[in-house]
């Protein structure tokens, strides 16, 4: 009665107003599993209305096609896969979906063993990354008759199920966090804030602020940084946020702001004598340096220098010296040219005195000046002799010099032990390292 009855009036139905949630939409392509229970498989059809319709069957289901194509009245393309191998499954709708570039695809997993419904989301759920506008579609029922084995008729329908990366976010987080782990605060961001757009979840706007924030720094641009800084701790005073993950690190975030706040005053007022701006700075750019070491050591060798260089500048502006414009007489040339015979094995006589102070001399003036941060021993001054004169022959410098790895570890050890000494004296310790997002 019922194939001869009731399943063609459902056809009918079917084939004049699909029933399909939450609402219908016409596909290109459409791609479906086959079990021993073919109807299902041709109500998807029928509902997804897609010009080309792939099947995937086993060797067990491969009898119901002619029963499917003729309920279609049409012909279907047959994809014989086995019920248990969900690699090939994988394989197979991969291959399909990448041959229709540009088109419209469905997935239907309602037939076919649990392995091969399993295999079909699955591979629908991945494909959706590459292709976000595939869709994955299953017929349900509203009611079961259990002494037929079939759905109460009138009560199936079409569902297009939403897509989960759309939905959840929750591989595009895991990504985000990758990508912020890996100091791609900027990719990060634009992770963050289409999460944010996608799911509605105001909570990624806290993480969006924090990748901002060190994107910023980590270019050296601290206004913005500081502005971000300042948003991110807004938002975790609203009630909304006050349990985000982010609110653990709240402490620590609102002394990077306020270290942001001293860099941006230290710029502003180039008074380099400011201990709490010098510092941050300082931090700041051996950080970077400590980012690049092994991937771009040039470009590390660069913020070493500028790292030791601002550190001598500030020991000098504490006692109202400038590196451009020493202003050095006599007493302080002979004395310096004293120190620079001993760390360069030439005779005080021969040292030439320049109008500006390099980082050798800089290290001799305050040596001279009583500064005992840089009371190194001959020997030790010896040994980084060769990379503070060095500088201006570096590659991104003045030079065509590329630094070497030893060189290297000797300028971030030398500009290391005098930001220690700095730190030991002021009591400040800056954590520039950016905070823990999982």
């Amino acid at each position: 009665m019922y194939n001869q009855t009731v399943w063609p009036l459902l056809l009918e139905l079917w084939r004049k107003e699909p029933q399909v949630y939450p609402s219908r939409e016409t596909f290109e392509v459409s791609i479906h599993t086959l079990g021993t229970s073919p109807e299902a498989t041709t109500l998807a059809a029928l509902g997804l209305g897609a010009g080309e319709i792939y099947v995937l069957h086993t060797p067990e289901s491969k009898r119901y096609l002619e029963q499917l194509q003729h309920d279609l009245g049409r012909s279907v393309y047959p994809l014989e896969i086995d019920k248990s191998d969900v690699t090939r499954l994988y394989q197979v709708v991969g291959e399909q979906v990448r041959k229709h570039p540009g088109k419209k695809i469905a997935l239907d997993l309602t037939s076919g063993t649990k392995a091969m419904s399993a295999g079909m989301a699955a591979a629908g759920y991945f494909l959706q990354r590459v292709y976000p506008g595939l869709r994955v579609a299953y017929v349900d029922n509203d009611a079961f008759d259990a002494a037929l084995r079939k759905p109460v008729a009138g009560t199936e329908k079409l569902i297009l199920l939403p897509n989960p990366h759309e939905v959840l976010g929750d591989l595009d987080e895991h990504i985000a966090q990758e990508l912020y782990e890996a100091r791609e605060f900027g990719k990060a961001a634009e992770r963050f804030i289409s999460l944010r757009r996608k799911t509605g979840q105001g909570g990624f706007d806290l993480y969006a602020a924090a990748c901002e924030m060190y994107k910023h720094w980590y270019a050296l641009d601290f206004e913005s940084a500081l502005s971000n800084a300042r948003r991110l701790l807004d938002f975790m005073e609203l009630d909304a946020y006050r349990s985000h993950f982010l609110v653990r690190h709240k402490g620590r975030l609102r002394v990077q702001k306020e270290g942001l706040e001293a860099i941006v005053a230290l710029l502003r007022s180039q008074n380099l004598s400011d201990a709490v701006g010098a510092l941050w700075l300082t931090a700041t750019l051996i950080q970077l340096g400590d980012e690049r070491r092994e991937r771009q050591p040039v470009l590390a060798a660069l913020y070493y220098y500028r790292s030791l260089e601002l550190i001598l500048q500030y020991r000098l502006a504490r006692m109202a010296r400038d590196a451009d414009n020493p202003n050095l007489s006599e007493e302080e040339q002979q004395a310096m040219r004293v120190y620079l015979g001993r760390w360069l094995n030439e005779k005080p006589e021969n040292i030439r005195l320049f109008g500006k102070l390099g980082l050798l001399e800089a290290v001799a003036l305050l040596r001279h000046l009583g500064d005992t941060s840089v009371d190194f021993p001959d020997s030790e001054m010896q040994g980084y002799q060769g990379v503070l004169k060095g500088r201006n022959k570096s590659l991104l410098i003045h030079g065509l010099q590329v630094s070497k790895k030893g060189e290297l570890e000797k300028l971030r050890e030398f500009s290391r032990k005098l930001y220690q000494k700095a730190q030991e004296e002021t009591g400040l310790n800056p954590a520039v390292e950016p905070v823990s997002l999982a």
